[in-house]
């Protein structure tokens, strides 16, 4: 049986760990670079990672004691504060479900659990920057809309493409919903 819980900071470390396991080498973005390899530590991403815990507004899915999570957080700094004229954005950061657990939907009810909980801290905005397909269809399925999609393909310098990410996902899109 799933639980979905809030993430504390004793749970840092498990979380890091699960990160460092599914979601780092995993992200198309940083799949297309090699920024990590699965398993290994990575300082940046960690230190936003356990900033974005601090906040206090992170959920996990537990079974067996094993952690699947999705983070969220405040965006601080965007321009969609004045495009939409409010003054707090829940903005989720990262959406990860181990290898083993994935195709059961938790990535989706993850995701309905934190637009609840913006809803309920009362957020006006929900931000993701949804970096592959598969986390664009399920915002897409629970009404969050494209603001911004860049083709990884259209991504280029002197040489080509930048990023060389893998079939079926071809771009980044800054999707959001508006919570009435």
């Amino acid at each position: 049986m799933v639980q979905f819980i809030t993430v504390t900071q004793d749970m840092r470390e498990a979380v890091i760990r699960h990160l460092r396991d599914s979601f780092f080498a995993d992200e198309p973005l940083n799949k297309a670079v090699g920024l990590c390899q699965r398993g290994q530590p990575h300082a940046a991403l960690e230190r936003l990672c356990v900033a974005t815990i601090a906040d206090g507004l992170s959920v996990a899915a537990v079974e067996r004691d094993t952690i699947f999570n999705i983070l969220y957080t405040v965006s601080r700094d965007l321009e969609l504060f004045q495009t939409f004229g409010v003054d707090r954005v829940l903005e989720c950061r990262i959406v990860s479900v181990s290898e083993h657990a994935r195709g059961r939907g938790l990535a989706k009810e993850l995701m309905k659990r934190s637009i609840q909980i913006a809803m309920d801290h009362g957020f006006k905005l929900f931000k993701v920057d949804a970096t592959g397909a598969y986390s664009q269809r399920i915002c897409s399925s629970l009404g969050l809309r494209v603001l911004q999609k860049v083709r990884y393909s259209e991504h280029c310098d002197q040489n080509g493409p930048i990023f060389k990410v893998p079939p079926p996902h071809d771009s980044l899109c800054i999707m959001a919903l508006e919570i009435p």
